[in-house]
């Protein structure tokens, strides 16, 4: 904890044996363990950075080692650290002046760099995410480099350094694509809105779903961008660095373009209740509306009624987008086999001969 003010681990274990009543040589080698013989080094290297004192021992007793109070002894080593922070801030600030000046001259084939294979583009992704200080926003969409054991939480499915940068104060807002949340038997399910979604939701990710995203993208501030340049089926096999340029504002342009049009992700997770999921299971199936409005036993109007404060409830303002956030939600996981029993069942062979899907209502 103390590597910080440039204490060393025995250094940081000598001074809390000290705080914790160990005064005496033959004590703080004993508290120090395999590191004891060092003990009265690490004494001397104490004194020296006024984090202990030396008390003579009188009439032949040992000499012993007291703590100067932590509050006291690190408020001076604390006020050095946060003066050498400032003076870096400063010069990072004038280098910052330095480069903006310089940017405009620069050859535009300075402004994009390409970076060839899987490790180059998780790299390139993980340095924009370190390097945002204020708002990281993205498209999210298959195919995935950061796929992997090794890069995500065992328990909650989260890219932990997505976690450490959000824990910094950093925002994320991001677009999945609904391509990305539902999987398929040869691709696989991406993202799960209960575990991975929720743990970004719950630390503060503001997410929102559409279908049929243009690219992936990721964007720190209005400093740096990464697009993929070229994909497999699979995986993202090269990638662009863009920075500050035209191209830049342009694809900052272009994500809140598709924000505006994207739909909330998390903001109904108590799922539909039993009415409407028996509308959600019919709607899947084609039925015209009249239809499916004697399969649930209400008039066309009730049914009318029903759908557009389903679609209200979701935010969504055709049946196509409902269908897309219900199934980012969850819902029509839940809603299969949903229009049997309770009197509600499938359609006789007569109504299924004469519906027509009719979309457009």
């Amino acid at each position: 904890m103390l590597e910080a003010l440039d204490l060393d681990p025995v250094q940081q274990q000598a001074y809390e044996a000290l705080v914790d009543g160990a005064v005496t040589l033959p004590e703080l080698r004993a508290a120090l363990g395999p590191s004891g013989p060092r003990a009265r080094e690490v004494l001397a290297s104490l004194e020296r950075l006024r984090l202990a004192e030396r008390v003579a021992g009188a009439r032949g007793e040992s000499d012993r080692w007291l703590p100067v109070a932590p509050d006291v002894a690190f408020e001076t080593l604390l006020t050095a650290r946060e003066e050498q922070l400032q003076r870096a801030r400063l010069h990072v600030q004038l280098l910052a002046t330095r480069y903006r000046a310089t940017t405009g001259a620069r050859d535009p084939m300075d402004l994009v760099e390409v970076v060839i294979g899987r490790a180059a583009v998780i790299r390139a992704v993980d340095q924009l995410q370190r390097s945002a200080r204020h708002e990281v926003r993205g498209i999210d969409r298959p195919p995935y480099a950061n796929t992997g054991p090794d890069r995500t939480d065992p328990r909650t499915g989260m890219m932990p350094l997505q976690e450490e940068t959000m824990r910094r104060g950093v925002g994320y807002r991001v677009i999945y694509d609904t391509a990305g949340l539902r999987g398929t038997e040869t691709v696989g399910p991406f993202h799960s809105v209960d575990t991975d979604l929720a743990a970004c939701a719950e630390l503060g990710e503001d997410a929102r779903v559409m279908s049929g995203t243009p690219t992936k993208l990721m964007l720190a501030d209005d400093r740096c961008g990464v697009i993929p340049l070229r994909t497999t089926p699979y995986e993202v096999v090269s990638g662009v660095v863009v920075h500050p340029s035209g191209l830049l504002e342009a694809l900052g342009g272009l994500f809140e373009v598709l924000w505006e049009r994207a739909q909330p992700l998390h903001g109904d997770r108590e799922g539909p209740d039993p009415d409407d999921a028996r509308l959600l299971a019919l709607l899947t199936t084609g039925l015209t509306d009249p239809v499916m409005a004697r399969q649930l036993g209400v008039s066309h109007r009730t049914f009318q009624r029903r759908l557009r404060a389903l679609m209200e409830r979701v935010g969504a303002a055709t049946r196509f987008q409902l269908g897309a956030r219900a199934t980012a939600l969850g819902w029509l996981a839940d809603t299969r086999g949903a229009s049997t029993g309770d009197g509600v069942g499938a359609p006789c062979a007569a109504e299924a001969d004469r519906a027509q899907v009719d979309i457009g209502e």
